[in-house]
């Protein structure tokens, strides 16, 4: 009984130890900077915190004056910046955040609610932009238009789509 118990102790810490090596060579592996050519695996993460226009400090009320513990409506995004220059958004969570957490983050990090950077501010419309338009916009020409060429088959195409609607009717 007593071996078996030992066996297992080693294990468990075996398996710890493993476990906890390999977490941090993937965090190593994940966390490493995805501009062509420089590879560093030294970056930094940036968290910014985004409250709502009509919440102004950290309280246990919300704007309507009731009692709370969790604030709601929030914004928090997460960059990584790396030595050379290169940064991202990479996470935008809307969770819920715990009045402790705003009020540890308000007192000893203000620069978490200071969304002033312009590096950051463009990495996040950039986001934004890939998010809500797709990545069509980003492998287009600055020298291309949105007009499409003028041929006689865009000129009827819909004309023949009408006609085509028309003859299924009867």
């Amino acid at each position: 009984m007593n071996a078996l118990f030992t066996m297992g102790v080693v294990l468990a810490i075996f398996l710890g130890a493993s476990y906890c090596f390999l977490y941090r060579s993937y965090k190593r592996i994940a966390r490493r900077c995805r501009k062509k050519d420089c590879g560093r695996t030294g970056v930094k993460r940036i968290c910014k915190i985004l409250p709502a226009r009509d919440e102004n400090v950290v309280s246990f009320r919300s704007p309507e004056g009731k009692p709370r513990w969790f604030i709601r409506r929030i914004i928090k995004l997460t960059f990584t910046q790396c030595k050379c220059g290169w940064v991202e958004l990479v996470k935008i969570d809307t969770d819920p955040m715990s009045l402790w957490h705003a009020w540890w983050a308000m007192k000893f990090h203000k620069d978490q609610f200071m969304f002033t950077e312009p590096k950051l501010i463009e990495a996040a419309q950039a986001k934004m932009r890939k998010l809500y338009l797709g990545g069509k916009h980003e492998s287009l020409d600055p020298q291309t238009t949105d007009t499409p060429t003028l041929s006689p088959k865009s000129l009827f195409r819909d004309y023949f789509e009408e006609i085509s609607e028309v003859i299924d009717k009867i």
